[in-house]
C-alpha cells in the first residue's frame, strides 16, 4: 500500500532501539528520509546505517532532547544534511522508574516529566513552525495506556504520558488550518522489554488477546497516521493494546 509519504523527511527520537528503531524502518520502507535522534549516538548511527545499507537515506545524531541549545543545533545540522522535517515522531521516553506515590523520589518524578513531556515539547516546538510554513506536517506523540488509565506504581510515568496527550491535542488545534496533523499512539504491553516488569504476568492477563504486542505493531500505526490516508485524522488517541483497555473478566 502506497501511503503517499515517499520523499518526506521523518525525524524519530529514541530511534536507536526497540519501538523507535522499528518506526525508522517502517517510515524508510515508505520512502521517507530518516533523521534518527538518540542519546545513544552509536545506536542512532547503527539504525541509520541499516537503512542506508538497504537503499534508503538516513543520518543518525547523538543528542539529549532535554538540552534545548544542543537539540536546536543538532536539528539545524540534520535539516541541512537530510532535509526539513515533515514528520516528527516523538518516541523517546523514560519508563524505568516504579514506585507508589509514597515511595516516589522527587528526582524520579522530575526525570519522567523532563524526558517524556518536556522533551516532546522541545522537539516539536523546533520543527512545528516549518511544517506550518510549508503547509504539510505530521506530529506523532507516543503516550501509553498508562496515560489513559493510570498505572499502579507509575504515578510519575502516567502523569507525564497524560500530559503528552494534552500537548498533542493542543498542537492539533494549532496545526489544523495548515494541513499539519497531530496524533497520539497509546501502546499497551510491548515486547521485548515488557517482560522486564515484575508485573508482566499480571499485565498480560489483562490483555484481551492474551499476549504482548511487538514493535512492528506500533510502527504500523505510526506509518498510517503519518500517511496521506490519515490526512483527516488529527487530535486522535489511537490505542494499540490488544484490547488491554477493554473490560475483561
Amino acid at each position: 500500500m502506497d501511503l503517499g509519504i515517499a520523499g518526506k523527511t521523518a525525524l524519530v527520537t529514541g530511534g536507536a532501539r526497540s519501538l523507535g528503531k522499528e518506526d525508522c524502518r517502517a517510515l524508510a520502507a515508505e520512502g521517507c528520509r530518516i533523521i534518527v535522534l538518540d542519546l545513544n549516538g552509536e545506536g542512532a548511527a547503527e539504525t541509520a546505517k541499516e537503512i542506508t545499507d538497504g537503499g534508503g537515506r538516513a543520518r543518525g545524531y547523538a543528542v539529549d532532547i532535554t538540552e534545548r541549545a544542543a537539540l536546536a543545533e543538532v536539528l539545524r545540522r540534520a535539516e541541512g544534511e537530510v532535509g526539513p522535517v515533515d514528520i516528527c515522531v516523538n518516541n523517546a521516553g523514560w519508563i524505568y522508574t516504579m514506585g507508589q506515590l509514597k515511595d516516589t523520589a522527587d528526582d524520579d518524578w522530575d526525570l519522567n516529566l523532563r524526558i517524556n513531556l518536556t522533551g516532546t515539547y522541545n522537539v516539536t516546538k523546533l520543527v512545528f513552525p516549518g511544517m506550518r510554513e510549508r503547509r504539510w506536517g505530521r506530529v506523532i506523540c507516543m503516550a501509553s495506556i498508562a496515560g489513559l488509565m493510570g498505572g499502579f506504581g507509575q504515578t510519575a510515568y502516567s502523569t507525564s504520558k497524560m500530559g503528552v496527550i494534552g500537548f498533542a491535542k493542543s498542537v492539533a488545534l494549532e496545526g489544523a488550518r495548515y494541513n499539519v496533523t497531530s496524533n497520539v499512539i497509546a501502546p499497551g504491553i510491548v515486547g521485548p522489554n515488557a517482560n522486564m516488569s515484575p508485573l508482566y504476568d499480571r499485565m498480560v492477563k489483562r490483555v484481551a488477546m492474551q499476549r504482548e504486542g511487538q514493535p512492528e505493531d506500533i510502527a504500523s500505526a505510526v506509518a498510517f497516521l503519518c500517511s496521506e490516508r490519515a490526512r483527516y485524522i488529527t487530535g486522535a488517541v489511537l490505542t494499540v493494546t490488544g484490547g488491554m483497555d477493554l473490560f475483561t473478566f
